[in-house]
């Protein structure tokens, strides 16, 4: 029997890298996918940044969320523009704040799970990677706190912390 038959997730960063894993077992187990990206991923095409964008995006009937969108960048903190500080901690905290405050509200009473993707990152402080580090050490908290308030209304909230993995999110970065 496929686990996921007959349910509706949702994974956000599905276009590649752990996204796209995560989404193509899913669909192998029979769920219903609901993938958004920025890039096309044969799915919908949307920033998990935009409010206006949760906001319009119809997620009844959801049963598992996977918060996996990001972005990365290096650069020590002397050297470290503040923009490329606030479009990382824009899309990893940001966006995963938006994308898990409305699952929540969409399986509210369900007994339904959400999983985030954070990172080995923030736990251990590394050189060159301040504002990614941060950006995931907040999301762990954030999990943490999620967990406790969606804890009342039925939702398993949990987050996983991979080391390294050679995905399409570290192309760019020097």
């Amino acid at each position: 029997m496929r686990r996921f038959e007959g349910k509706t997730a949702l994974v956000t960063g599905a276009a590649s890298g752990i996204g796209r894993a995560v989404a193509e077992h899913l669909a192998q187990q029979g769920a219903r996918l609901l993938k958004v990206d920025l890039a096309p991923c044969a799915g919908i095409v949307g920033d998990v940044c935009d409010p206006d964008f949760w906001a319009q995006l119809d997620l009844q009937g959801l049963d598992l969320a996977v918060i996996n969108a990001g972005v990365a960048g290096a650069g020590t903190i002397q050297e470290l523009e503040f923009s490329q500080w606030r479009r990382i901690l824009s899309v990893s905290l940001d966006g995963a704040m938006l994308s898990l405050q409305a699952a929540m509200r969409a399986i509210k009473g369900r007994g339904a799970s959400i999983v985030c993707t954070a990172s080995a990152a923030g736990l251990k402080p590394e050189i060159g990677v301040s504002a990614y580090g941060c950006s995931k050490a907040a999301l762990i908290h954030l999990v943490k706190v999620a967990a406790k308030e969606g804890a009342r209304d039925g939702i398993r909230v949990n987050a996983i912390a991979p080391a390294g993995v050679k995905t399409p999110v570290w192309d760019d970065v020097p």
